[in-house]
């Protein structure tokens, strides 16, 4: 298996653990956002290990952040509007999360890629 194939099987991996956090959170609002920027910190991390980098996890979050800023943003305040629908957070918000993780997973393959 190379590079890609085990950071990507990470990724879907962190993608399910995003599923079950929004899940057990979904009415609480800000709850899982604040897990995820966590989640997303760690799975940097983790990407940059696969990819033989040695960085601390100050800069993990620092890189998922620079990330995450441009190209998720909009789908965390849809995470955190979601929890107006009520009940029906709980179908939504599982939803945005694992696309949010699995979008971010995927630009952090890219990142130490190139």
């Amino acid at each position: 298996m190379n590079n890609r194939e085990r950071a990507e099987q990470y990724v879907n991996g962190h993608t399910g653990v995003a599923v079950g956090v929004v899940l057990a959170t979904a009415l609480v609002p800000g709850a899982a956002s604040t897990v995820l920027v966590a989640q997303e910190a760690v799975m940097a991390h983790q990407i940059a290990r696969i990819y033989g980098k040695n960085i601390t996890k100050d800069e993990a979050g620092a890189i998922a952040a620079k990330i995450g800023l441009a190209s998720v943003a909009g789908k965390v305040v849809a995470l955190e509007a979601a929890i107006l629908a009520g009940p029906f957070a709980f179908a939504i918000k599982p939803a945005i999360a694992a696309g949010i993780i699995k979008i971010l997973g995927g630009m952090i393959i890219d990142y130490f890629e190139n």
